[in-house]
């Protein structure tokens, strides 16, 4: 199976090689772990190999995500005139009254996802965040089905897919709902935690990877103006 660079610095040995190609992986972590960032990188991997990818954020606006990366070096306008990369940033309060308006369910959400992903020929999606994608619907099993087939379908498409997910602090929860993790091919734990002197300290741990060994254990991630690295010799 041909692996492909995560884009994250130091994240591919820890896959002894990369992640394989067409596989979902699932990001937890609580807040200010990483998530959006590591997401970042995984399109600009994308688009520094010349394929096409899309971004959906709910956590947020379009203009403060560009802002945001523009921090740490990532520059995406160029990339989105070019017609390489569709960006759909909203408030999540104004998708759930959208949502409500149109009376839609998650078949609706999936269409116009997948016909996104199409229009595009996107070789890699990123979802920030699942949870709040799934929270958009109220019934436990719609969440569940809506999850597993939009996991399907973008796969189907040839994609290969991340999905953030926001968890709790100091649970050890790995995912918000309790399912998305049997879903995806991959999950990736990263944490963010403080010492006595309020220095905080985070770490990323490969806890499943279907299609590829990784290495065990949980290691030191440092996120700085030039991105995230993880610190793995």
């Amino acid at each position: 199976m041909k692996k492909i660079p995560v884009g994250v610095k130091g994240i591919d040995a820890l896959l002894l090689g990369g992640m394989p190609e067409g596989k979902s992986i699932l990001v937890s972590g609580n807040c200010g772990a990483g998530k959006t960032v590591f997401a970042s990188h995984f399109i600009s991997e994308a688009l520094r190999n010349h394929e096409n990818a899309v971004y959906i954020s709910l956590e947020q606006e379009k203009g403060k995500l560009m802002l945001d990366l523009q921090e740490m070096g990532i520059h995406w306008h160029s990339h989105e005139k070019k017609g390489k990369l569709k960006i759909i940033g909203g408030n999540f309060a104004s998708l759930r009254r959208l949502k409500d308006k149109r009376k839609a369910h998650s078949a609706d959400l999936i269409q116009e996802i997948v016909e996104v992903v199409q229009e595009l020929k996107a070789k890699r999606v990123a979802i920030d965040s699942v949870n709040l994608l799934l929270s958009l619907f109220d019934d436990g099993n719609e969440q569940r089905n809506c999850f597993a087939q939009l996991n399907y379908e973008l796969q189907k498409q040839g994609c290969t897919v991340l999905y953030t997910c926001e968890v709790p602090e100091y649970t050890p929860m790995i995912s918000w709902f309790g399912f998305e993790e049997f879903v995806v091919d991959g999950v990736f734990m990263l944490r963010r935690q403080s010492d006595h002197k309020q220095i905080a300290h985070r770490s990323v741990e490969i806890i499943k990877m279907r299609g590829s060994g990784h290495k065990e254990g949980s290691f030191p991630l440092r996120i700085s103006d030039k991105g995230m690295e993880v610190l793995y010799r």
